[in-house]
Parts: structure tokens; C-alpha cells; sequence
């Protein structure tokens, strides 16, 4: 939860049947009437963990690219690419903004990283939005960081499938670095 007008913000690492319970949402929608940001982390954390870190993540769930501008043109490139399986959530967080995750699972944190940001980088999605630790808004909330609030929804999504690190394109390495050409005396 954080207020971009005051600043204020306030963290909770809860089990998922505590962040769903009645209290809980009513606090959360209480908090996002005024004014609040609602996010949820893209991952699961370790049970005990105290902050959402890389190092606190004790599985990966969700594969996630963030595209911050020009969301319709990201996902005409995502649905075209014949390498890349249907995405399970596309959320609309603000005008041409999404986020995009597919389910997965037995995908080590470095993998996760690594392909979130070659994805980033060939669908054109936000390079800082790669840590595994990564939050998204949740469906439902108002996004309120921009003028006029803006409803997150989900619009679309296979939420039936769970992938695997095969069913994901191989993240391209670095180029190679040329060798010299020989110097001829």
C-alpha cells in the first residue's frame, strides 16, 4: 500500500488466505479510497520473511513484463510472436499501461530474471520491472498515480495453464565479442 501524494506506505507479507479474508480487503479498499496505490508481489515469498527482497523469494509463480507506455502496440508484439505461449493475466493498470504474467513453475530466480528482461527487451517492456521480487496493482483498485484515478482490471487470460522453463523462448546471450583482425607486419 503506498500513497504517492503523502509518501506513506505500509508493507504486509501475509499468507494468501489472510490477504484474502473480508478484514483484509476491506482494509485494503478503505486505503485505496484515499488515494493509495494496492499492490501485490508477483511471487511468492518465503514464510518468516520480514521485507519483499530477491533473496525472499521462495518460489516463482509468475513470469511478468510490465509495459509502461504504448500498451496496445506490446501486446499486438506479444500476441504475434509465435515463441511465446498465451499469457494467463493482462492487467490494464492505467491508459495504454499493462502487465503482463504467465503462470509458471520450477523456474530458479536467476532464469526468472534473465527472461524477464530479454522479454522486456524484445516485446519493448520496462527493463527495471525484472526482479523477481517484482509487485504488480491488483484487479478491482484504483490507480491513482496518474490525474484521474483509473480502475485496474484483468482483461484477459489462460489461467489454466502453468508452464514450464521450455515452453519460454531461450534468452539470446551477449553477442560475442569479434576477435581482432591479425595485424599484418
Amino acid at each position: 500500500v503506498k500513497c504517492h501524494r503523502t509518501g506513506e506506505f505500509a508493507q504486509r507479507i501475509v499468507p494468501l488466505a489472510t490477504a484474502t479474508s473480508s478484514r483484509f480487503l476491506a482494509w485494503l479498499r478503505a486505503r485505496n479510497a484515499a488515494g493509495s496505490e494496492i499492490y501485490c508481489g508477483t511471487n511468492a515469498v518465503t514464510p518468516g520473511q520480514r521485507s519483499r527482497t530477491r533473496s525472499a523469494i521462495g518460489a516463482v509463480r509468475h513470469v511478468f513484463i510490465d509495459a509502461d507506455e504504448g500498451g496496445e502496440a506490446f501486446l499486438g508484439r506479444l500476441s504475434a510472436n509465435p515463441a511465446l505461449p498465451p499469457p494467463a493475466y493482462v492487467l490494464r493498470t492505467s491508459c495504454d499501461r499493462v502487465h503482463v504474467m504467465w503462470r509458471v513453475r520450477s523456474i530458479p530466480v536467476e532464469r526468472l530474471e534473465q527472461l524477464q528482461k530479454h522479454l522486456a527487451r524484445e516485446l519493448g517492456g520496462d527493463p527495471a520491472a525484472t526482479s523477481a521480487a517484482q509487485m504488480t496493482r491488483l484487479p478491482g483498485f484504483f490507480n491513482h498515480k496518474r490525474e484521474s484515478p483509473f480502475p485496474v482490471t484483468l482483461c484477459w487470460g489462460d489461467v489454466r495453464t502453468v508452464l514450464e522453463p521450455t515452453d519460454f523462448p531461450a534468452p539470446r546471450s551477449a553477442q560475442p565479442i569479434s576477435e581482432p583482425h591479425p595485424t599484418v607486419l
